[in-house]
């Protein structure tokens, strides 16, 4: 900082040499026109270089345009000065706001140049500021920062134990990865030309076209009676009546007493008001489901562990229902599927009780059989075996033996309906790690022997995985897409498209997949509302897909023309993918 004895004798000095100016100035104006242009000139060359003034040199053919005036030349000097002394001037004006102009002084030089000119000023020494400090802090942070981006970044080594490395690389995704990476390097080192980006940017600019207004929402149904603050445990189309679906409801947690507990409604496209007909439980039901071979029937499983049967010609209770010691579930039922024939089939129910129960319709006193799923147990030596939780259940299309379920502690199992023994011990694929949500097998009429052998599934811990059913382990994960940031709560496959399925999570998000695409990303992604979407089911020609939320809103959207083709080319080549991954 300078001190006030310094600026003192700076300001000192600052006036004696106005003075001196001033009197030049008065001489100059003496002189005869000649030589005026001359000492201008002089002055001006002596602020700049703060240098005294020479002797007068003559010029000749040398004129002025515009005067200076003399304040003007005077605060020229003293903001030559100020700057070369370190300090930083404000201007005030108080009389006139306005900014200063610019007033234009040329000479016969050739050389113009543009002064602030202030219109009126006074000179105050309380106006003048000293700026040192500012400056040295600045270049002393400065110098700070280059120092710091000078020095070293110090490596952090994190050294693994082969137990870590073993586990990572015994790891599925791990293995996955280093299949696909060997085929690229593989066939770079036999000297074919591979470019590791081309089908990349390729398979995400064209997931990018088509993925514009792939679901557009075409319709809504909910009814304030029956269907608010109930959550949709169960959607399905008609078998029969393509136009008609029918969706299952839990229980009113917020309503009164006289309210039904368990509801099913059936909808219409073209009755957009009202359902088209009223099932009603004295439990919540947890699924349900049309009879393929009797369209006037609707097939229900109740959270007690009821199964019952509506008639919809006859009225809006059940018409037939299982007595709860008749032997069955004792647990919710998630799971219902009519197999067999028009002339000769059953009811299979499934249960997180860990029971497979076959039902003849025409008598439900009892189950006609019930199968044990049980496991091994990896935990506790002392019980060797342990039930298997069922979460969801599903037949591939024509088989009446064969069947999947999700359980709880998130694998999937594979089982028989028919053997010798009601125990079943299962053997799980590779385990999510929550319970599973939903499961789908590929139904498409269009899907090629190795695609109709894909299972998908979904569940709680956020992802989903593409499973191939026929390999040797018979449990081969080919894919894991982990798009969602919430639980997912099921997944479909579209019924026309072989390479194209949906999924719904916890944030309202509908995620459209089209693997003959892309394997890491959906094509489309469509938010819903502000509520949790728990199920869905494609149309059966896989042109409207039907959502239901927590509240008890179903939503209809319609699929657009560019998703429904299918590129068959890119089929194929997703096919040998699934062939060389086995």
């Amino acid at each position: 900082m300078i001190s006030q004895q310094e600026k003192q004798r700076l300001l000192q000095e600052k006036r004696d040499r106005i003075a001196a100016y001033k009197q030049k100035l008065e001489q100059s104006q003496q002189i005869s026109s000649n030589t005026q242009p001359q000492q201008v000139i002089q002055a001006q060359e002596n602020v700049q270089t703060n240098q005294s003034p020479q002797k007068e040199q003559p010029l000749q053919n040398q004129t002025i345009i515009t005067h200076p005036q003399q304040s003007d030349l005077i605060s020229l000097y003293l903001q030559t000065k100020r700057k070369k002394l370190g300090f930083q001037t404000i201007e005030m004006y108080s009389n006139n706001p306005a900014p200063p102009q610019a007033e234009v002084m040329t000479i016969e030089f050739g050389v113009q140049c543009e002064f602030e000119m202030p219109q009126s000023k006074q000179e105050n020494d309380d106006q003048i500021i000293p700026s040192m400090e500012n400056v040295r802090r600045d270049s002393r942070k400065k110098r700070e920062v280059l120092q710091s981006a000078e020095k070293p970044v110090e490596k952090v080594e994190k050294n693994i134990s082969m137990e870590e490395i073993n586990s990572i690389i015994q790891s599925q995704s791990f293995q996955r990865f280093f299949s696909r990476s060997s085929k690229t390097i593989e066939k770079a080192i036999h000297g074919v030309e591979v470019d590791v980006l081309e089908d990349l940017m390729n398979t995400q600019q064209v997931a990018q076209e088509i993925g514009k207004d792939n679901l557009t929402k075409l319709l809504s149904f909910s009814d304030k009676l029956y269907t608010e603050n109930r959550v949709v445990t169960s959607i399905q189309w008609s078998p029969n009546l393509p136009n008609t679906f029918l969706a299952s409801y839990s229980q009113n947690e917020e309503g009164s007493i006289t309210d039904q507990v368990g509801v099913v409604l059936l909808w219409s496209l073209q009755l957009k008001s009202r359902p088209e007909f009223y099932c009603f439980a004295s439990s919540p039901i947890t699924s349900a489901c049309f009879h393929p071979f009797s369209p006037n029937i609707v097939l229900g499983g109740l959270y007690n562990g009821q199964v019952v049967v509506w008639d919809l010609r006859a009225k809006h209770t059940p018409e037939k229902r299982s007595t709860l010691n008749s032997g069955g579930h004792s647990y919710p039922i998630y799971g219902l599927n009519i197999v067999g024939s028009q002339n000769a089939n059953n009811l299979i129910s499934s249960s997180n009780d860990g029971r497979i129960c076959i039902w003849n319709l025409a008598q439900f006193n009892q189950p006609q059989k019930i199968i044990d799923l049980k496991t091994k147990n990896k935990q506790q030596s002392t019980n060797p075996q342990v039930e298997v939780n069922a979460t969801c259940m599903m037949f591939p299309q024509g088989d009446a033996n064969n069947f999947y379920v999700g359980a709880e502690d998130g694998c999937i199992y594979k089982s028989k309906l028919h053997q010798n023994t009601n125990e079943n011990i299962v053997i799980p694929f590779e385990e999510h790690l929550a319970p599973v949500s939903g499961i789908s097998l590929n139904s498409s009429p269009q899907a090629s022997p190795i695609m109709s052998n894909l299972l998908l599934s979904s569940s709680f811990d956020w992802t989903c995985k593409l499973w191939n059913t026929r390999t040797q382990s018979d449990s081969k994960c080919l894919a894991n897409f982990e798009c969602s940031e919430d639980y997912v709560y099921d997944i479909q496959w579209n019924g026309q498209h072989p390479s194209l399925f949906s999924t719904v999570d916890g944030e309202g998000y509908v995620d459209l997949w089209d693997l003959s695409y892309d394997l890491e990303a959906p094509i489309t992604r469509y938010k819903s509302g502000n509520n949790s979407i728990n199920k869905s089911q494609w149309s059966k020609d896989g042109t409207k897909l039907a959502i239901g939320d927590s509240f008890g809103e179903i939503q209809i959207l319609q699929l657009s023309q560019k998703a429904q083709k299918i590129d068959h080319e890119r089929l194929a080549k997703l096919e040998q993918w699934i062939k060389s991954d086995k």
